[in-house]
């Protein structure tokens, strides 16, 4: 039982809904306060002057976040049976490790251990370390953003697929075409379809880096149709997903307001108890229900 209890108020104090008081909102800010100093120092470690003189406090700083990451991430996971839908000991905490939240967790610790078990290239090394850049995504667990992002996805993901696919069939048809027709004018440019769907890309997204242009007339018409019709495909999803939040949020501010709505019907009723009982008179009862509605 004293476990229990224990689990109970670490539980409240790390949960993400502020129901733990002031040791929550105390161990929200001192997360908080770590990934950002830890993000800091990611890019200052680009510098080659502050990486050569400062190399020891900074990889100090290193070991210490991850130490602090990863003391959190198994402490989210031993109190994660404490939420309802995680009870279960065994697959509720393997479910709970596979939601979005703690696999970002996860990619923003286990990089750094992979790296001393398994030898690897520099390059692996490095490309490891970008996987750090997690750890900026932890924040968005404190505001609850992620949530509604995933929410938004998962709700619309069969729009956004079938997006998906038109834009990869407008990219290789638009690809091709260029291809025939501006292959043999400027070889040097376009040699194969991997420089095609290059030029493609930039076109449709309208950025344009004016590595490869057009020279033929078919090609400048065919351009100025990809750049037309590649607006409309880009804003798509934009739109899909603009509108899901809108959705969200909206939802959000309804429910509440349904909560709001039920506490105060609560109060009314707890008054009306009070008056029936004879605790408190008809007019007191009036007083009080003016109170709470206002």
């Amino acid at each position: 039982m004293k476990m229990q209890s224990l689990k109970r108020r670490v539980f409240d104090i790390i949960d993400d809904k502020d129901e733990g008081g002031r040791p929550n909102s105390i161990f929200d800010f001192f997360i908080i306060f770590i990934i950002i100093v830890n993000t800091f120092v990611i890019f200052i470690e680009t510098y080659p002057t502050i990486q050569n003189n400062y190399t020891e406090y900074l990889d100090l700083i290193e070991y210490i976040t991850i130490i602090v990451f990863t003391t959190e991430y198994l402490i989210r996971i031993w109190t994660s049976t404490c939420y309802p839908e995680y009870s279960h000991p065994v697959t509720g905490r393997l479910r709970y490790a596979c939601s979005l939240t703690m696999i970002i967790d996860f990619f923003a610790v286990f990089p750094f251990y992979l790296m001393f078990v398994i030898p690897l290239s520099p390059y692996v090394v490095h490309f490891l370390r970008l996987f750090r850049l997690f750890r900026v995504l932890k924040l968005l667990r404190y505001y609850g953003s992620i949530d509604v992002i995933y929410r938004v996805i998962k709700r619309d993901s069969q729009y956004l697929f079938s997006i998906i696919i038109i834009l990869l069939v407008f990219l290789s048809f638009s690809s091709y075409l260029i291809y025939i027709f501006e292959a043999e004018a400027q070889p040097d440019k376009i040699q194969d379809f991997d420089d095609a769907l290059w030029w493609a890309i930039e076109t449709t997204s309208t950025v344009g880096y004016g590595d490869v242009i057009p020279v033929t007339d078919m090609g400048k018409f065919i351009s100025f149709l990809i750049i037309i019709l590649g607006i409309g495909i880009i804003a798509l999803p934009t739109g899909i997903i603009a509108s899901g939040f809108l959705e969200e949020i909206r939802a959000l501010k309804e429910g509440s307001r349904d909560l709001y709505d039920l506490h105060l019907a609560d109060e009314i009723r707890k008054l009306k108890e009070l008056r029936d009982e004879g605790i408190i008179s008809e007019d007191e009862f009036l007083l009080g229900k003016e109170k709470i509605l206002k």
